[in-house]
């Protein structure tokens, strides 16, 4: 997961050899995915420049006036969401739907419950043309929106050869192709709670023989306790 933990590696490896030996390539997770040679190189680019494309697309898209000062903390909570969107491989074009498009969930509501029926009322009854307000309008405005700006947004950075992590992460296995990674083996360490993306480079590398796991979790999770293994 992180840098770190190849440099106490390194101080270990060392003592148990007498003599000069190559030490492994220690790489984080994102570097991994940057070293998969993409069809169109891609490089990751730093946040200022993130948010300067993306304000660019977010103007035209919205017609809004907003000055960069005024847009760049809600340009980094977007990307932050872009990013996440990505790393877990959701599809774009369900996850921004028109509001109205979503009102069909109430057409249709047998599998919920009264209680989350009477919630999605709710929030469609403050929705309601006879009750937006100007907040209200702008938020349905956006969202209507996302969806073009988020698609614009990959265009303009993959035009430039430029990703963000999850960009970048998502096009290596929309790709992938376990014979054009670099090395014959890789071993993982140390991780927990795996994003989609992640998830899917494992299992990939693992089916074709050239991962090994070492997972980071409490071995009372998968050792029996002396109770349970005398128990008939």
């Amino acid at each position: 997961p992180n840098k770190r933990a190849g440099l106490f590696f390194n101080e270990y490896l060392a003592r148990q050899s007498s003599h000069p030996v190559w030490s492994p390539t220690y790489l984080t997770i994102n570097e991994l995915f940057t070293t998969y040679p993409l069809e169109q190189p891609l490089t990751t680019a730093d946040p200022i420049t993130l948010v300067c494309q993306l304000y660019q697309v977010f103007i035209m898209k919205t017609g809004r006036q907003e000055s960069l000062d005024d847009f760049y903390f809600w340009g980094e909570l977007l990307i932050s969401d872009f990013d996440d969107i990505d790393k877990n491989l959701v599809d774009t074009s369900r996850l921004f739907s028109n509001l109205q498009e979503l009102h069909a969930l109430t057409q249709d509501n047998n599998f919920l419950s009264p209680e989350q029926q009477e919630a999605i009322s709710q929030f469609f009854s403050n929705f309601s043309p006879e009750r937006r307000t100007l907040l209200k309008e702008r938020f349905i405005s956006l969202w209507e929106r996302m969806l073009p700006i988020y698609n614009d947004f990959r265009t303009r950075l993959s035009q430039r050869g430029l990703a963000y992590e999850g960009m970048l992460e998502r096009q290596v296995m929309e790709q992938f192709d376990v014979n054009r990674m670099p090395y014959e083996r890789y071993v993982f360490v140390g991780f927990n709670v795996l994003n989609r993306v992640e998830h899917k480079l494992f299992r990939s590398l693992h089916d074709a023989g050239k991962a090994l796991f070492y997972w980071d979790y409490d071995e009372s999770y998968t050792t029996p306790s002396r109770q349970a293994a005398s128990s008939p």
